[in-house]
């Protein structure tokens, strides 16, 4: 857990989106949940999203993706590489364990986490995200180096496997040690270098929307639930030419569409689907969900869940709630789910928190609804019996 030195409105206020913030031993006594070893071992395996990127004598950069063998490990360099894995937080619970450090900021904006091995001198260049994320440094050091300047597409090497900025102007210069977070807004650039052969560093990254993205995605719900069937009406063709395009005739088309985008219950529904939908890899990493011969009875699981320890949501899924006038709607993985008329409480317990101890479910489970819901969510295989 962060120490007494985070100040969660602070931060909201001041940094969030706005500019970079490092905090000291936020997490004291840190040990990393994960070795370099177990980290190149997972390398290996096909479902895992790898990189390993090289600086060579020349400092160009060189970009290797997974799966890797051992051979390929034996014939490093000892210094300047890195290796780095996607979607640890669903593939390490003990890596998933730490999200929850992280609840001032909704779950749903959170993309991955991604940990990274590097040795002496190991380091992706210098470049910037269109996202947040938060840098925990888990073991080793690491120096960083931060710009705000020249953060744009047209600042970039050519030639390379990796897009890194050919100008980098540091403002900004911290040596992080194990415990130490870093937090970086969008459209800041930073460089981070090995400083040890053990260095393991955590990123904590959160979903960046484009506008088109946003756009596509809400015209495609429209097309999908045929939502918008409002016809375009001309305007008045008074004094117009046969082959003229007035003013008011694009005004009438930007009224149309304009009508759909303050339509605020559609745009609730479309949103809570756009922020739990799964990116691809997400989707093929999800459980298989149960078939007709395997669905057991709400008595049957209900009876498991006493016996056990509480439940553990799947670390693919992603739950979300919207409450509008003490009605509530419920997300799951970009679909809205039906609640049988289970408890606003309960849904917001299921959304709020990845592990639920049986005392505290067992409080909700004397609700018929809740049972029901709690069900559904066993045939879906969305959480784990712990």
């Amino acid at each position: 857990m962060f120490n007494g030195k985070f100040d969660k409105q602070t931060f909201l206020t001041e940094y969030w989106q706005k500019k970079p913030l490092l905090i000291k031993n936020a997490f004291t006594n840190f040990k990393t949940p994960i070795s370099a070893e177990e980290l190149a071992g997972l390398s290996l395996e096909e479902e895992v999203e790898s990189r390993i990127i090289i600086q060579n004598a020349t400092n160009d950069y060189s970009l290797k993706t997974g799966p890797f063998n051992e051979n390929y490990f034996q014939k490093l360099p000892e210094k300047n590489w890195t290796l780095l894995i996607q979607g640890m937080d669903k593939l390490i619970p003990e890596v998933a364990d730490l999200i929850p450090n992280f609840n001032f900021i909704p779950n749903w904006r959170l993309d991955d986490v991604m940990v990274s091995y590097a040795t002496i001198g190991g380091n992706v260049g210098p470049h910037y995200d269109n996202y947040d994320v938060f840098l925990l440094q888990a073991q080793g050091k690491r120096n960083w180096q931060l710009s705000s300047q020249n953060c744009n597409p047209g600042n970039y090497i050519q030639g390379l496997d990796i897009r890194l900025m050919e100008s980098f102007i540091v403002e900004d210069d911290y040596i992080c040690e194990a415990g130490d977070l870093l937090y970086i807004p969008p459209l800041w650039g930073h460089h981070g270098i090995s400083l040890t052969d053990d260095c393991l560093t955590f990123s904590f990254g959160y979903r960046s929307y484009k506008g088109l993205e946003v756009w596509d995605s809400f015209g495609d719900y429209l097309a999908e639930t045929n939502s918008f069937q409002s016809l375009y009406q001309d305007p008045s063709w008074l004094d117009t030419q046969a082959g003229q395009i007035t003013d008011a005739s694009w005004q009438q088309a930007q009224k149309l569409l304009q009508s759909v985008l303050d339509n605020e219950q559609l745009f609730k529904k479309w949103f809570g689907r756009f922020a739990t939908q799964l990116d691809t890899n997400s989707a093929e990493r999800l459980p298989e969900p149960l078939s007709e011969d395997e669905v057991d009875n709400i008595e049957t699981i209900i009876a498991s869940l006493q016996e056990s320890d509480g439940i553990q949501i799947d670390p693919v899924c992603r739950f979300a709630y919207y409450e509008d006038n003490n009605k509530i709607s419920f997300y799951i993985n970009g679909t809205q789910w039906t609640i049988f008329n289970a408890t606003s409480e309960f849904i917001k317990l299921l959304c709020n928190n990845k592990r639920i101890d049986y005392k505290t479910l067992n409080h909700h489970l004397n609700h018929d609804a809740n049972k029901k819901l709690i069900t559904d969510l066993w045939t879906l295989q969305a959480f784990e019996i712990m």
